[in-house]
């Protein structure tokens, strides 16, 4: 039944009563001041848990500086009060981090355009009058205020708002990357839990997070990895809950992740453990069976290469086999040979289903059927 219109008294109260309004504030920082708020986690934090990861490399990171020389006016960061004088950071986290990182020394300036005299120098190497030029450097911030909403689900309703309004312009965020900033949660944190186990990692050759994490440090290789970097990893594990069930899988492949999240934001930790669980069972099945070839196909030099597709397929196939799963093993050198060979020829109905461009719904189906179906036949 469709709600009925309000008039233009009930419009004019609901505006006044700023429930659609954001509160805000605006505020320059010298720099030294910024990487105090930083630095003593006071005042900003700035790996905020929807945020995205890292993904400035350094001749970015350089750049930003160069224009911080060089006073050329720079987008604000935003920031949002939380609690009263607690703040995130909802846009600016590149930024900032890059702030911190060259104060710390962490990487020398490459890449600039008119300070090319400075290439190859970190914030200590440079001499004192251009450190002291940087230190006068101002950012500004946009502050949304605590009092936009007075209900915890409100607050988290308006930084959700915002900071997909701030997201879907400019560098846009990737799916993954707006969904964990949309639905952040228990599932989300789940999704990047199984993401960084050692098993995942191996096999779709991403460096250990175990060993290149410390608190809100991420190590040089392991945030350049292509599938870290813009959260992919997170995609991959999401594709097996978001796809193991056929009636959701309907409509746009987007569509069924984002629907999959937001229905299961908040799953119990009952829930999340059983999930965990499950994941990783499957995972360690399909390792067992394809060992080094695990979701991997041959391009056309010959080399093996990990396909998503093939993952969605063979994960799928065994989540639905999985109660015959001493079956499967007993088998496996069958079934590793057989997917292998129906494979090999790219030419042929299987490979174009299964691995190849398809990328809609019955697609979909029809590849987690095909490898279901094979499986089958071999045990």
């Amino acid at each position: 039944m469709p709600k009925p219109k309000l008039t233009e008294k009930q419009i004019e109260d609901l505006y006044q009563s700023g429930d659609y309004r954001v509160t805000q504030e605006r505020n320059d920082f010298l720099i030294p001041q910024v990487l105090d708020f930083i630095k003593g986690n006071k005042w900003i934090n700035i790996r905020p848990e929807y945020q995205r990861r890292l993904v400035w490399d350094k001749g970015k990171k350089s750049r930003f500086i160069e224009s911080l020389l060089l006073n050329v006016p720079v987008p604000p960061v935003f920031l949002f009060e939380w609690e009263l004088n607690r703040y995130e950071v909802m846009d600016g986290q590149q930024r900032l981090n890059a702030i911190v990182e060259f104060y710390e020394n962490q990487f020398s300036l490459s890449g600039l355009e008119k300070w090319t005299a400075l290439h190859g120098r970190t914030y200590a190497r440079c001499p004192p009058t251009i450190q002291r030029g940087l230190d006068r450097r101002r950012i500004s911030a946009v502050v949304l205020l605590a009092e936009s909403a007075q209900s915890g689900k409100g607050k988290e309703d308006i930084r959700r708002l915002v900071f997909q309004r701030l997201n879907t312009g400019g560098l846009s965020l990737k799916p993954q990357e707006l969904r964990n900033s949309l639905y952040s949660g228990s599932l989300n944190k789940l999704l990047i839990d199984l993401a960084g186990t050692r098993l995942f990692d191996d096999i779709w050759e991403i460096p250990p997070y175990e060993e290149h994490m410390r608190a809100d440090h991420i190590g040089h290789d392991l945030a350049d990895n292509s599938l870290f970097r813009r959260m992919t990893d997170c995609e991959i594990v999401l594709r097996f809950f978001a796809f193991r069930h056929k009636e959701r899988i309907k409509g746009a492949i987007r569509t069924i992740l984002d629907k999959f999240m937001e229905d299961n934001k908040d799953i119990d930790d009952a829930t999340g453990a059983k999930w965990r669980r499950e994941f990783l069972e499957r995972l360690q099945l399909a390792r067992d069976i394809f060992v080094q070839d695990t979701f991997r196909i041959e391009d056309e030099d010959g080399r093996k290469i990990l396909s998503q597709p093939l993952y969605d397929a063979v994960m799928v196939a065994l989540e639905r086999l999985y109660p015959r799963r001493a079956e499967l093993l007993r088998h496996k050198s069958e079934i590793a040979a057989k997917l292998r060979q129906r494979l090999k020829n790219k030419h042929n109905k299987f490979y174009e289903l299964v691995v190849g461009r398809p990328n809609t719904a019955e697609a979909l189906k029809q590849r987690l059927d095909k490898v279901e179906q094979l499986f089958l036949r071999c045990i």
